[in-house]
């Protein structure tokens, strides 16, 4: 009897023993897995996960950074995976290390660290589309940027002139160009949604193409955004008049896009004369399609128009970007004439 009490209390001991180093190790992984710092006193880190980088290294880097507690918790969760999912309550799935790009910091625990980790997400660029760029000059843009080549962009968006919206973009190295073409397209609806007078148009797609076209002409007109909806009174007067918009930027469009030469600093009087149907100086209406792609100012403008009596606009004030607007020729006449671009940029 009493050698069988005696290896029912060593028995007891060794597992309280156990209990006790079980335990330990749980608790002690768990504080080592929490988050190292509150959000208020956070350190951050992008960090770059090269192909093959390991999570032991990951991790020894992370404790350097001061982004976890202990880099050997860190790789032992990653280890064994299984115990992970038992102290972080998470999948075992998500402790894989992919490279990558990584958005951490030293408020997230383990298990947010390796979900992130895991998502292997792509090195994004920046890249900034101005107002008013045409297709071609989009491309030229991506291709500078390494997003994708300017030919396979203009095959892509063959079509889409006026409907990729201008903004900045966070865009992959040697993406598929149709791709970026969608992501800009898709843009330019999302953005048409917030303007009433243009979300009204966008199932109708014969009035919005002209609406569209009408904005990319004020784009390549308008210097101060406070004038673009009396531009587009004045377009818009000439159009139900079946007056000729007589509008530069068409004459600029020609030149540069469909002619392929310099941008002019200046539309001399034979550049009036150039035979096109995109040359609104010798045809009425609107040209046939968009001449740039155009931000909200223009897209507003020529949607919903100022209301005004005038037809002729003139710039006086180069540095202010300043016009007069007037009624009648005569008036228009008396302010002379100014046929200086915008920069090709623009």
């Amino acid at each position: 009897m009493k050698s069988s009490s005696k290896l029912a209390t060593a028995f007891f001991g060794v597992l309280i023993i156990l209990l006790a180093a079980f335990f330990g190790l749980f608790f002690g992984l768990r504080f080592l897995s929490a988050a190292r710092d509150l959000p208020e006193a956070q350190v951050n880190l992008r960090l770059k996960v090269e192909k093959g980088d390991t999570a032991k290294k990951v991790a020894a880097l992370l404790e350097k950074q001061k982004i976890i507690k202990s880099a050997a918790a860190f790789y032992a969760l990653a280890r064994f995976p299984k115990i992970a999912a038992f102290v972080t309550k998470e999948s075992p799935e998500i402790f894989v290390v992919k490279s990558g790009m990584a958005d951490l910091s030293s408020s997230m625990d383990a298990a947010a660290i390796y979900k992130e980790l895991s998502a292997g997400h792509e090195e994004l660029v920046s890249v900034s589309i101005p107002e008013g760029l045409t297709v071609t000059k989009i491309a030229a843009r991506l291709d500078g940027a390494g997003i994708c080549s300017a030919q396979d962009f203009v095959n892509a968006a063959a079509g889409m002139e006026g409907f990729l919206f201008p903004d900045t973009y966070s865009l992959a190295p040697k993406s598929a160009a149709a791709k970026v073409v969608k992501i800009m397209r898709e843009n330019f609806y999302k953005k048409a949604e917030q303007v009433p007078a243009l979300a009204a148009l966008l199932n109708d797609k014969a009035r919005l193409n002209q609406v569209v076209t009408l904005a990319s002409i004020i784009e390549r007109e308008y210097r101060s955004p406070e004038e673009a909806p009396l531009i587009a009174s004045v377009f818009s007067n000439r159009l139900e008049r079946g007056i000729g918009l007589y509008s530069c930027a068409t004459v600029e469009y020609v030149i540069t896009e469909i002619l392929g030469r310099p941008h002019p600093d200046i539309i001399t009087y034979d550049d009036l004369k150039i035979q096109s149907p995109y040359n609104t100086y010798l045809n009425a209406g609107l040209p046939p399609a968009p001449i740039c792609n155009p931000g909200l100012v223009a897209l507003k403008a020529a949607a919903a128009p100022a209301k005004s009596d005038y037809l002729y606009f003139q710039l006086m004030d180069e540095k202010e970007g300043r016009h007069v607007f007037t009624k009648t020729l005569s008036e228009h006449v008396k302010q002379g004439a100014i046929f200086k671009t915008k920069k090709a940029s623009r």
